[in-house]
């Protein structure tokens, strides 16, 4: 179905009232005796075409003089845009097509918006892959870090996935205003992930570990734990130190890399440790 509509009394329920809420309508007020006018029309139906998250309402003017005067046009053309019915922007006059694509990019879905709600779904998904949420949302969060609630989905996967630092981290750069109900929320899902990575097994080990610093068992054994607790950093360090020292003890290097086959696909912290045991193994 074309996008373009050519907009009267029959339709204009249909086209401007009954969409969904979010469906952006760029009205089109136009006098086919506007010589000056119609290389815009022919832009703005392209435009249209290649843009399928609006819908270009067009209206003769000279034809539909009641939607006419509704939208109070007093000159053409001129553009109306409109969401759930309502008018939030517009332009008159014949302008070029970047000022048109310049008040439309304000509203239309940005990429990131879309990678966003994928991301956010999965979370609430217990059967879905958290390390493709890790994918979807690191991707948005390249795309605008400064987003609040990307920032805040991207924390709460990466309490989930057991990196604790970087989400701390990131939980400390959220400013005043953003400390809301949600924003104590990941605080508290942070202090539990925390607190559970203090076992007494993992205490008792890290005590053990103190006594004997060189010891690769008790290495073994505690990165181990950590690896099952998400303490993921901690634990590729010690299997790290263990490998520098003894490249084949026991199944040390094969716990390393499990754990980093484990990791997201291009999560750093995998590419980090994995140029680490190349350089030791060349």
């Amino acid at each position: 179905m074309s996008n373009v509509v050519d907009l009267n009394l029959e339709n204009f329920q249909a086209t401007l009232l009954e969409q969904p809420a979010e469906q952006l309508i760029l009205v089109e007020l136009y006098s086919p005796r506007d010589e000056a006018g119609k290389p815009m029309s022919a832009q703005l139906i392209q435009l249209a075409s290649q843009t399928p998250a609006i819908v270009l309402a067009r209206v003769n003017c000279d034809e539909q003089p009641q939607i006419t005067q509704q939208f109070g046009v007093s000159s053409v053309p001129t553009l109306v845009l409109i969401r759930a019915g309502q008018p939030i922007d517009g332009l008159v006059g014949v302008l070029p097509m970047d000022k048109v694509q310049e008040m439309l990019s304000k509203y239309l879905p940005k990429p990131e918006d879309d990678l966003l709600i994928q991301a956010s779904a999965m979370l609430l998904d217990e059967s879905a892959d958290i390390n493709q949420a890790f994918l979807l949302i690191k991707q948005a969060y390249e795309l605008d870090s400064q987003r609040i609630d990307i920032v805040s989905c991207y924390v709460e996967v990466l309490i989930k996935l057991g990196q604790l630092a970087p989400a701390e981290e990131l939980l400390a750069s959220f400013a005043l205003e953003d400390k809301n109900a949600n924003y104590q929320r990941l605080v508290s899902l942070l202090e539990l992930a925390q607190k559970a990575g203090e076992s007494p097994e993992i205490l008792a080990l890290e005590q053990q570990l103190v006594q004997k610093p060189d010891d690769p068992h008790i290495k073994l054994q505690l990165a181990v734990t950590y690896s099952q607790a998400n303490k993921t950093e901690q634990a590729l360090e010690l299997l790290f130190s263990i490998l520098m020292s003894q490249l084949d003890f026991e199944d040390a290097k094969k716990h390393y890399l499990d754990i980093i086959a484990s990791l997201p696909v291009g999560d750093p912290l995998a590419s980090s440790y994995r140029r680490k045991l190349y350089s030791l193994l060349h």
